[in-house]
């Protein structure tokens, strides 16, 4: 998700003493971001870039793939066909 400002609707925060920025609620609500969220910081074209990080983190991938291709199965079926040709080359 991101936000883009018109420069008649720019938004201007203060860099504290200890390098710390506050989001204006306004961006905080329409994002969603709640105390504790997670934002990932950027320089694209020497501008600052902030993104949200999902909640969850790695936990938002789960289930992502489901109905999707059965990846251990196929692991399992290339070894055993890895382990035949090998069987095959220490019987000559």
């Amino acid at each position: 998700m991101s936000i883009v400002l018109t420069d008649n609707k720019c938004m201007k925060t203060t860099l504290s003493a200890k390098r710390q920025v506050s989001i204006p609620k306004r961006l905080c609500d329409e994002l969603e971001l709640e105390p504790g969220a997670q934002i990932a910081w950027e320089v694209q074209d020497s501008k600052l870039v902030g993104r949200p990080l999902p909640k969850e983190g790695w936990r938002s991938l789960i289930g992502k793939y489901k109905g999707g291709p059965d990846l251990v199965a196929a692991l399992l079926k290339q070894r055993r066909e890895d382990r035949e040709r090998e069987d095959r080359k220490l019987a000559r």
